[in-house]
């Protein structure tokens, strides 16, 4: 197998990892991504070779040491949590789908043992040398979130060590930042985002930091980089930096949700990825989206797609989840769902409680209105 194919399993394995938004700094790393999709695609091909009568002799031993260094069967283990994050499972399930069918189309006569030998051998496959963290986090067990504390979660866990109410207290209100993202088709976009602005006047950059495990003072312990100092100066609303005191670019702030606070409206969040915007034939688009009714209850979708080119070979793939429906409340920054499935989510929710027609952020991630 030739390096330049191999070389595409690491560019759309980056382009996936960098347009996922982190809930995990494990899972959706990008360490962690781009050896999940390599361990995907060795899979996919392995399991291949194995009907056609498995590995040659000469290259089991060869395969079973790669395995062993570099802690293979860990990360296997753990792709079953990427059912709780379905963006950047739809991102690998697509990305996967577009590199198996562009080597399948592209070679003739293809050997999937020699296929998924290649795979092993790739530098980037080589995790115990170039993410040598990953496999210190992968060789230890997920964590896993006190039932005592949140009800089972389709999504990451999200415990505190203070209750939610008391975390409320200590808000002043939400301010908001914006930073340049990449987009669908690589091109830049710049993205906004809330922050916590604390009555001590402490400013927290990343609002999952609210649900840090732990509560929010051990957060700041484990991530003080996420933490700064806030005020108001000249009607203007700053955040306190290396350089000094710089102003954001946005000086509304939006309070608590009332009580009874309620979401009508179809939300939606896209993202993407790609190299178009270089001069390449990659584009990757993921989308999320909640249907809430003024009377309790919601719908939830998403799905993903794209398109990649390869000399003559195009390929268009597709990815479309089953919508999950469910009743919703809303509690003072958080938002509550339960399935029908049984299954159930909590976020944080932030919204202009005089404008929430307009667009909310979950968990810090935007959802826009759309029409219905």
């Amino acid at each position: 197998m030739r390096v330049k194919v191999m070389a595409l399993t690491l560019s759309i394995s980056m382009a996936a990892a960098q347009s996922a938004y982190a809930q995990d700094s494990d899972i959706t790393s990008e360490p962690f991504m781009k050896a999940a999709l390599t361990v995907m695609v060795f899979d996919y091909f392995a399991a291949k070779c194995k009907q056609g009568g498995g590995f040659a002799a000469s290259d089991v031993g060869k395969v079973e040491a790669w395995e062993t260094t570099n802690s293979v069967a860990q990360i296997r283990a753990r792709l079953p949590e990427f059912d709780r994050h379905p963006t950047q499972k739809q991102q690998l399930e697509l990305a996967l789908s577009t590199i198996t069918q562009q080597i399948t189309n592209q070679y003739t006569n293809l050997n999937p043992c020699s296929v998924a030998l290649s795979v092993s051998r790739m530098p980037d496959a080589q995790f115990a040398k170039v993410s040598p963290q990953l496999l210190s986090s992968v060789s230890k067990p997920p964590k896993t979130p006190k039932k005592a504390q949140q009800p089972p979660a389709s999504k990451p866990g999200t415990v505190t060590s203070s209750s939610d109410s008391e975390i409320v207290k200590q808000i002043d209100s939400f301010g908001f930042n914006s930073r340049t993202a990449m987009g669908i088709g690589g091109f830049l976009t710049v993205k906004i985002y809330p922050i916590v602005l604390f009555r001590n006047g402490d400013a927290l950059t990343n609002v999952e930091g609210l649900s840090f495990n732990g509560g929010i003072a051990a957060h700041k312990r484990a991530k003080p980089d996420e933490w700064t100092r806030w005020r108001r100066q000249g009607g203007k609303l700053e955040l306190a930096s290396k350089d000094g005191w710089e102003a954001l670019p946005f000086s509304k702030t939006y309070p608590k949700l009332p009580e009874n606070f309620k979401l009508n409206g179809l939300f939606r969040s896209l993202s993407g990825t790609g190299n178009v915007a270089v001069g390449g034939s990659q584009s990757i688009a993921a989308w999320e989206q909640y249907r809430f009714s003024s009377d309790g209850r919601v719908i939830r979708g998403n799905g993903a797609g794209g398109n990649a080119e390869s000399g003559d070979v195009s390929v268009a793939t597709s990815n479309v989840a089953p919508n999950q429906r469910g009743r919703y409340r809303i509690q003072g920054m958080m938002l509550y769902i339960n399935y029908d499935d049984g299954s159930s989510e909590r976020r944080i929710l932030i919204a202009d409680p005089k404008d929430p027609e307009t667009a909310i952020w979950l968990d810090g991630v935007s959802y826009v209105r759309r029409k219905q």
